[in-house]
């Protein structure tokens, strides 16, 4: 009786070994595009935005009566936090290729794509001004299938599309 149980569940445990063979051929079937930008224009492209809806939700960081919300590769939503049982959206800031900071005293450090960025951000009179970028300190973003794209000259990937 044993030897029949193990002889039909031998099979079963094999089989988890191996994964979902379908779910791994759709991802390396999928494939993905850079989107770029000319770093001409890549390093103008931080600026305040009126405030909008959250796409895609990253990472959060309260520095006191504020609250920003990553919006992955697009760039941060501004709240005031000052009720954090009802934060208000003031702003957003549009960086493209951004996917993280960290706040020092008053500067806001962004990696955005390839490049640390510093800015200052007054939330009283709705200003934000580029105070040092650091070039290609960081690789250009990989795809989501872990590839590196190429990009000509100086290109930026700030995100990647799905190809259809």
């Amino acid at each position: 009786m044993k030897k029949g149980l193990l002889l039909l569940v031998f099979p079963f445990l094999l089989s988890s070994c191996f994964g979902n063979v379908a779910d791994d051929e759709l991802a390396n079937q999928q494939q993905y595009k850079p989107l770029v930008l000319e770093r001409s224009v890549f390093e103008k492209s931080i600026i305040l935005e009126n405030a909008k809806p959250v796409k895609k939700s990253g990472k959060i960081y309260i520095k006191g009566d504020l609250m920003f919300v990553n919006d992955v590769n697009k760039g941060f939503h501004v709240y005031d936090y000052s009720n954090p049982k009802n934060p208000i959206l003031l702003n957003f800031i549009k960086a493209p290729g951004a996917t993280d900071l960290a706040i020092v005293d008053d500067i806001i450090y962004i990696n955005q794509a390839v490049d640390l960025v510093a800015v200052s951000y007054d939330s009283a009179t709705k200003k934000i001004t580029v105070t040092s970028r650091s070039i290609n300190v960081f690789p250009q973003k990989k795809s989501p299938t872990g590839e590196f794209g190429s990009v000509v000259g100086n290109q930026i990937i700030i995100d990647w599309d799905l190809i259809e």
